[in-house]
């Protein structure tokens, strides 16, 4: 397992399989937001939202206790981008 292999084959019918198994890989590497940020956008597509703010919630947690500077940019800018989105939710 690797903590991008939330979205590694994901099928859009399938998305109940792909949610599993990035709650695999997020139990994995339970300090790493990288995971968390990938299951934000399967649950969304799921339709969960308030799962998926949870998660984004969490990795921004996470990402916030480390070094910026081993982040990557684009990692950051997911991570505020989708925190955002659920700040404007109802």
């Amino acid at each position: 397992i690797q903590p991008d292999d939330c979205l590694r084959d994901v099928q859009i019918k399938k998305l109940g399989e792909a949610i599993r198994r990035c709650d695999a890989v997020v139990a994995a590497f339970p300090k790493d937001p990288v995971p968390l940020n990938e299951r934000f956008l399967l649950q969304s597509l799921r339709g969960n939202g308030a799962a998926a703010c949870q998660d984004i919630s969490k990795a921004t947690a996470l990402a916030s206790r480390m070094d910026p500077k081993t982040l990557d940019p684009l990692l950051q800018e997911d991570l505020k981008l989708r925190a955002a989105s659920c700040r404007s939710e109802p």
